[in-house]
């Protein structure tokens, strides 16, 4: 073995049906193998770049690198993750909301090496998108691929970090030129910022405008076989890609049949629309899913048009009317020439100067400004905080709100409103307001008194909020059933009257709600009113509600309970019929896994009954 030349044994370990443990494995039987494998570079590089492609431009840029060692420290830090995970429900259980100052360990993480970014994204990415059935019908422990536990405190910490450095991303944005300030790039990061469980690419939606581009290209070639684009040398062609454009790059003539074939292609053959029947979903707004299913708002469809066009050298201006958003597309810089708006949103019109009913400008055949890229960014973001509050239930958007407004605080630090609608929702979900007082206070803002406002009342909040500060591991009791408590934690349920699926995560052995909300729920009109008991439920639409316990029946059909972002919170899986509590709502519901589990042993009867019928 000792013979063995050390290109054939690398040729043999680069094999890409090996994984870096088998390779370890390998090197764990003898001391020559040991010796050979541990010093090559070159195993270690396939090996690294076959676990992580992704990783493979990052470090294209870098100096040469010991791969073995890289991948030990990959390995250490996931290890450092793992536990600082482990500490995480224990401390968070009793928190609906967790603050940034909550997650101020991971940005230390963060910034002890520059690629631990990445490395933490990576790990965070797939413990959160790994979904293998869990088959225990026992509590399972934390690190157990597919822990819904592990996934929920995950997507906490990979949203924070991604936020962390998207607001170093947007900084360095708004530091180019404006010429370098291309739309697409904005619109990359506000769906980043908004999407941190998806892996959303820059390099992916450019080459995907680009193929757009090319779809046109060819379409143009076609019927226009002696247009100038064709002449075009690939370094200007490289050059529009990344440069916003000061004009056409064709005459009147040229740029009317380019203009009419990108048209055609994008509105006619690959059926771009404005989504008009689920307007005020948040997807609309994110640019991966309006190329990926070709239907978004006026302002994310201008962004794919103006993109492609300016890859083909014309020159599409974004004008952001109060109630509408289009494209002006101006045909030559000649004193007098045509121009008009482009309504991407409503099958691909066009609106004559003079005839657009979205500003009183255009009837004096005046210029309505140009949209810079940051107004755009912040109209999306606007527009993202508006269908967050319009498409949501009210229990089940506060993730959603908060990623919005903080969007806003970075893109526009002098939005006091935004700020105002921030310091609302921290102190109404009893967060930590102390980061963004010290925002508040570090900003020079135009109305500084309203600020100063603002910053006396967080000041009020955190002096009551440290009065009543909860404990670092909050101590959990257990709670006593009765007779009367006919269901437990974890049972998946249908409600009688409203027909939806939900999930028992708590109860109370009478209602405990105020007489206002008795009265707004007719809770009187209850058989036993509110003599029995109530549930604290997960419903499929992501709200959480309180059910009195004649309105509910257990059920085997869990419908899209899986889409409630809070189910990990309390679970750690599904197993068949029913949801497994976590350690801590173990803790808390001892006695409910008796009952759980006689519930699951009928159910089963029952369904072995059906299956010989």
């Amino acid at each position: 073995m000792d013979k063995l030349p050390l290109e054939i044994l690398e040729n043999i370990l680069i094999n890409p049906k090996l994984k870096i443990q088998d390779v370890i494995n390998l090197s764990s039987t003898c001391h020559f193998l040991r010796n050979s494998v541990v010093s090559s570079n070159k195993i270690w590089k396939y090996q690294f770049f076959n676990t992580w492609p992704s990783l493979w431009d990052i470090f294209a840029k870098l100096p040469p690198t010991c791969y073995y060692h890289e991948i030990q420290y990959i390995f250490s830090l996931k290890q450092i993750t793992r536990e600082m995970l482990d500490t995480m429900p224990p401390r968070f259980y009793k928190k609906l909301e967790l603050s940034d100052s909550d997650m101020e360990e991971w940005g230390e993480l963060m910034a002890k090496r520059d690629l631990n970014y990445n490395y933490l994204v990576l790990d965070l990415m797939e413990i959160v998108n790994t979904h293998v059935p869990i088959m225990s019908i026992e509590m399972v422990p934390l690190n157990t691929t597919g822990n819904k536990t592990l996934q929920y405190y995950g997507s906490k910490v990979l949203r924070y970090i991604r936020q962390l450095r998207l607001a170093k991303v947007w900084k360095d944005f708004i530091s180019l030129p404006p010429r370098r300030q291309v739309l697409e790039i904005g619109a990359v990061i506000v769906a980043q910022w908004c999407q941190p469980n998806v892996d959303v690419d820059f390099d992916d939606i450019s080459l995907k405008l680009d193929e757009i581009a090319d779809k046109v290209r060819q379409r143009l070639r076609e019927a226009n076989p002696n247009h100038s684009l064709f002449k075009v040398p690939k370094p200007v062609l490289d050059l529009w890609r990344v440069e916003n454009l000061s004009k056409n790059q064709f005459n009147v003539f040229e740029s009317r049949q380019l203009i009419a074939t990108l048209r055609e292609e994008i509105f006619v053959k690959m059926g771009f629309s404005g989504n008009n029947q689920a307007y005020y979903m948040p997807q609309n707004s994110f640019i991966n899913e309006v190329l990926d299913k070709r239907q978004g708002l006026p302002i994310t469809l201008s962004i794919v048009f103006e993109a492609v066009a300016r890859r083909l050298g014309l020159r599409c201006e974004p004008i952001s009317f109060p109630a509408h958003f289009l494209l002006r597309f101006t045909e030559s810089l000649e004193k007098g020439s045509d121009w008009y708006y482009i309504d991407v949103f409503n099958g691909r019109k066009v609106v004559r100067r003079g005839a657009c009913p979205h500003s009183r400008l255009s009837e004096t055949n005046q210029m309505f400004p140009v949209a810079t890229a940051v107004q755009v960014v912040e109209r999306m973001a606007n527009n993202l905080e508006v269908s967050s509050r319009q498409h949501t239930h009210p229990n089940g958007r506060i993730t959603r709100v908060r990623s919005s407004l903080e969007l806003l605080k970075v893109v526009n630090p002098q939005d006091l409103s935004a700020l105002v609608s921030l310091a609302r929702l921290y102190m109404l979900h009893n967060m930590d307001t102390k980061p963004l007082e010290h925002f508040l206070l570090s900003q020079e803002f135009h109305v500084p008194e309203q600020a100063q406002r603002v910053v006396h009342m967080l000041r009020d909040y955190e002096a009551h909020h440290s009065m009543n500060g909860a404990e670092i591991f909050p101590q959990i009791k257990a709670a006593r059933r009765t007779e009367n408590l006919k269901f437990a934690v974890g049972m998946v349920m249908t409600h009688l009257a409203l027909n939806y699926k939900c999930v028992i995560y708590d109860w109370d052995l009478v209602c405990l709600a105020d007489r206002e909300w008795q009265i707004q729920n007719n809770v009187d009109k209850l058989n036993l009113k509110d003599k029995q008991p109530f549930y604290n439920v997960l419903v499929e639409d992501g709200s959480r509600r309180y059910v009195a316990q004649e309105n509910l029946r257990p059920t085997e059909n869990t419908g899209f309970l899986y889409l409630n972002d809070e189910v990990g919170r309390h679970f750690s899986h599904f197993f068949e019929t029913h949801y497994v509590p976590n350690a801590e709502k173990e803790k808390e519901y001892p006695a409910d896994k008796k009952v759980r589990h006689m519930f699951y042993q009928q159910m089963k009867i029952d369904t072995r009954q059906m299956d010989q019928l």
